[in-house]
């Protein structure tokens, strides 16, 4: 079984982020952008060939298939694969909840599916600003130790809701949290759960796989 829903992640200039809205409206594909400035060192930018410090991240959930396309679109409009035009990835979802997809990605068809020394999961969760406490109080109540709440704004084409089942345009709060693969499940739930995201408009939440981690440190009693 193959995945069949993936996160496209952009790394751009502002002035990049309004080429991306004219191709994403263009193409009906609602999109999250994450407010990146101040937040990356001047030396590694240069370590990646770009000279200003001020970006912006943009993540969006596409079916696999239309992530491929869209991803070569604004390779082509952008010239990404030139040195300091931007950065763009594709990770996998294992999970999500709050969009159209969410009946056809719950937990329980993926997680057998990622190796099994991968042990921790991504959690991203994109709900109205002032709603973040809400989310982490779930998840620490399932097991997670914390998490990572940025600040961002989001927008949609006209169409966009049909994509993704809720329209994105107020101000936002991104909670990012890692956890173990043996609590993940437990905050999904947790979370989908007390924000009622199985609702369309209350957010949305998905699941990424993480190959590698360094930094961080789980009790233990073994």
């Amino acid at each position: 079984m193959s995945c069949d829903i993936q996160v496209l992640t952009v790394v751009l200039t502002p002035e990049q982020c309004q080429t991306l809205s004219k191709l994403a409206r263009k193409e009906h594909i609602a999109r999250t952008i994450i407010m990146a400035k101040g937040t990356i060192s001047n030396q590694f930018l240069m370590m990646l060939g770009i000279t200003s410090d001020r970006r912006e991240v943009v993540s969006i959930i596409l079916p696999k298939t239309e992530a491929r396309e869209f991803v070569e679109l604004i390779n082509e409009k952008m010239q990404l694969d030139k040195p300091g035009k931007g950065i763009a990835y594709l990770t996998d979802v294992l999970a999500c909840v709050g969009t159209e997809y969410a009946e056809e990605k719950s937990f329980n068809e993926s997680v057998n599916l990622e190796p099994e020394e991968n042990m921790y999961k991504k959690i991203t969760v994109v709900v109205d600003r002032g709603k973040s406490g809400e989310v982490m109080d779930a998840a620490r109540e399932a097991g997670a130790r914390g998490g990572t709440i940025f600040h961002g704004r989001g927008s949609a084409g006209k169409d966009a809701k049909k994509v993704f089942g809720i329209e994105i345009e107020p101000e936002k709060e991104i909670i990012v949290i890692l956890t173990p693969n043996d609590v993940t499940q437990n905050v999904f739930d947790s979370i989908s759960e007390k924000m009622n995201l199985k609702e369309p408009g209350n957010g949305i939440m998905y699941v990424e796989p993480i190959s590698g981690t360094f930094g961080l440190f789980e009790n233990s009693k073994k």
